[in-house]
């Protein structure tokens, strides 16, 4: 079972996006891969499982995300969830270390769309934000430790970095001469390989040669040199002899070194060809078996003698591109397990969104292959998701099976027994009971504790006990304490209270949720005039307030409050709310100037600014020029879709909404005036023109309303080319989609 394989691809633009996208991880290109090359490569009938959906689906302001959806992210195990998170969470249950999320990472816009908690690059960067171990020791830098990106591990990625590391062993050897020293020094600067490219080869610099006055010192860091000039041309055999003759040298960093070195050259060497028939084959192809094998046991000899070495995580890493190459998933399995649960080493110093990456991108998962809890659990996450028809349900004797690999981990377990019950069967008695009783105090492990909680939640809402759901969200609130999670509980109380008929307090001083995004959740779908009024008054935010008395008044409007609108409408405060907020919004069709239309006369038919629209229509609902001028206002501001669509029932927002009267459609508005005898003959003009052009250009129904037909849309247009040949609006229209 592959989690998400991004292994190379037989199309060689693609194999190289993939590469690509390994050198910027957490920058446009990741991006770029995550989508493009994901549906290109990933979703095949073998990869079913890791991509379930195309993963760009709007997953929706709710806790159960079921299908795999590269935007949204939850902080608890989930099956929705990018594997690769779910794996960094069992990464700090094992060796938790200090995360710290800015404030400007979990503030979106108030004018919510979908439900994003966080995006993994987010995520990655809160993590890795610490500079510290679990230990309190600063981490090194790990940039030349291979990962799963391509280019990893050959000769060239440590040319520079080698080059340091022997510049600063000459000039701490003591044997050494001055002019010694200068000399090895000034040889390897100017040493060139193939690394540098062929135009570099060909001036074959030489090596420093130690003539035979030279110190002990000076011939152990030559024949080093020589060894690594061969290296770095690809004359491995050279490279081995010379390193070899050194893994008995007086200088410490040198014998250390060469030791290091000759594993380096022998998985090299294994390399060679592996990738020629990469295009079209799954997996690289060794040919030379032997040295890869020698590989293996240098970098295990290095290991146990340098178990702290400076080399120690490199070799590591490159012990897991042995398995790799040699297509052992039982071994890579081991040590993938080992790196998961020391991922704040020092002896690791490996990224854990590295190796989230690396362990998503490199390791195959198989019941066969492997025997460690957190990989399995990593996996069963994701059969957890919705299968379809030519996919086996991930069954409870199929989870029962790996009972005795999680022996030790009795409530990972328990937990994915849970979720698997709860997500798969929808059986949330079942979870319920699974799950046993919610013990107070820290949540341990921090983030299965969570997540085992927010799974009670969930299952209480989905079987309609909204009272001890809202109970339990209250007191799992203040144990909420890492990144994201407040607002997920948060989440989970408002979904409870909008199902329970209490949305009210979200916004009420001793019940107030201090999410900003789900309180515009709501009072963007949910709220009525007394709880949009109340925002306005007392706002948590200058943001907040600009958002309801925008929804208060365009509601207002468009569902016939005309009264209120005029009541509450105020030239002064909607300009203050634009002035006070600092960002203009995600959408400039729903700024507050938008309300301060001051009318005009598009395509010739003359308007009054909005509020004298408006009070028209208090006067007479049914008057034909300000329905018209009402529908301008709309269709020149691009307010038609404001109601056009709404959270599914599932999510926050999904529930009926409190707000009187019904969303406006100006397309059934111009339907009304042209069948009304009393509508005037230039109103009915105008609004045939513009029922028509509700379609245009692509045959679309722009205007909200129930659609009609083409033959109807015919027959408009020819009663306004008979009865109203003379006006602009007959003269200039010349289809009608």
């Amino acid at each position: 079972m592959i989690i998400f394989d991004r292994r190379a691809p037989a199309n060689p633009a693609v194999r190289r996006l993939t590469q690509l996208a390994g050198h910027v991880q957490g920058t446009v290109m990741r991006q770029l891969f995550s989508t493009l090359a994901s549906l290109m490569l990933l979703c095949s009938a073998s990869q079913a499982l890791a991509c379930a959906g195309d993963g760009l689906g709007r997953a929706g302001w709710k806790l159960d995300h079921k299908d795999f959806s590269n935007r949204d992210n939850l902080p608890f195990l989930s099956p929705g969830n990018d594997s690769r998170v779910n794996a960094q969470f069992l990464m700090m249950d094992a060796r938790p270390w200090p995360v710290d999320a800015r404030k400007d990472e979990v503030k979106l816009d108030i004018y919510p769309d979908y439900f994003v908690l966080f995006a993994r690059d987010a995520f990655n960067d809160a993590f890795a934000r610490n500079s510290c171990d679990y230990a309190g020791r600063p981490v090194k830098d790990v940039a030349t430790t291979p990962s799963d990106f391509f280019d990893e591990g050959t000769r060239c990625v440590s040319a520079q970095s080698g080059e340091d590391a022997f510049i600063q062993a000459a000039q701490a050897e003591k044997a050494l001469s001055e002019a010694e020293r200068d000399a090895l020094i000034r040889s390897r600067k100017e040493m060139t390989t193939a690394c540098q490219g062929k135009d570099a080869a060909s001036s074959a610099s030489k090596a420093y040669v130690a003539g035979a006055d030279a110190s002990a010192a000076a011939r152990e860091f030559a024949a080093y040199l020589a060894g690594a000039k061969s290296f770095y041309d690809g004359e491995f055999d050279a490279a081995l002899t010379a390193f070899r003759s050194r893994a008995k040298a007086q200088n410490l960093w040198l014998r250390e070194s060469a030791r290091y070195m000759i594993a380096r050259t022998l998985l090299n060497k294994a390399s060679v060809g592996a990738f020629a028939e990469l295009d079209g084959a799954p997996e690289p192809k060794v040919s030379d078996r032997q040295s890869l094998q020698a590989a293996e046991s240098e970098f295990k000899s290095y290991l146990a003698d340098y178990p702290h070495g400076r080399y120690a995580a490199s070799a590591r890493g490159l012990l897991r591109r042995v398995y790799w190459l040699a297509g052992d998933r039982s071994q890579a399995a081991t040590e993938y397990a080992w790196q998961l649960t020391h991922a704040r080493d020092p002896d690791a110093n490996l990224r854990s969104s590295d190796l989230a990456a690396e362990i998503d991108s490199k390791l195959g998962l198989d019941s066969k292959d492997v025997h460690d809890a957190n990989l399995l659990a990593i996996d069963d996450l994701t059969k957890m998701r919705p299968a379809d028809a030519s996919q086996k349900k991930f069954s409870a004797a199929d989870l029962d099976v790996q009972a005795r690999d999680f022996a030790g981990h009795d409530a990972l377990f328990a937990f994915l027994k849970a979720a698997r019950a709860y997500y798969v069967d929808g059986d949330h008695a079942t979870a319920l009971k699974l799950l046993g009783d919610a013990t107070p105090g820290p949540l341990s492990p921090p983030y299965l504790g969570f997540s085992r909680e927010v799974l009670r939640g969930q299952a209480l809402m989905a079987s309609g006990q909204y009272a001890a759901a809202i109970d339990h969200w209250t007191r799992l609130l203040p144990r909420a304490t890492q990144p994201w999670q407040k607002e997920a509980v948060e989440l989970g109380l408002a979904l409870s209270w909008e199902r329970s008929g209490e949305v009210n307090k979200v916004f009420l001083k001793d019940t107030q949720l201090s999410s900003p995004r789900i309180r515009a959740m709501l009072l963007r779908y949910v709220a009525g005039p007394i709880l949009l009024r109340m925002a306005v008054a007392d706002p948590a935010s200058a943001e907040e307030r600009k958002l309801a008395r925008f929804v208060l008044l365009l509601k207002e409007a468009t569902h016939g409050q005309y009264a209120g609108f005029l009541r509450d409408y105020s030239a002064e405060g909607l300009a203050k709310d634009d002035a006070d907020t600092a960002r203009p919004g995600q959408y400039p069709n729903y700024q507050s100037s938008v309300l301060l239309w001051s009318g005009g006369a598009d395509k010739g038919y003359a308007c009054k600014d909005l509020k004298s629209v408006v009070g028209e229509l208090a006067a007479n609902p049914q008057d034909p020029h300000a329905m018209l001028c009402f529908g301008d206002f709309i269709r020149m501001n691009g307010l038609d879709g404001f109601e056009a669509s709404r959270p599914a029932p599932d999510e926050l927002g999904g529930g009926k909404s409190i707000f009187p009267g019904e969303p406006y459609a100006r397309g059934e508005v111009y339907k009304q005036l042209i069948g009304a005898p009393a509508t005037p003959a230039r109103d009915r003009a105008y609004a045939l023109y513009r029922a028509i052009n509700c379609y245009a250009p692509a045959n679309n129904n722009t205007c909200g309303g129930k659609d009609v037909e083409k033959a109807q849309r015919k027959a408009w247009y020819d009663q306004l080319k008979a009865q109203y040949g003379a006006t602009t609006w007959a003269k200039s229209l010349r289809f009608y989609w």
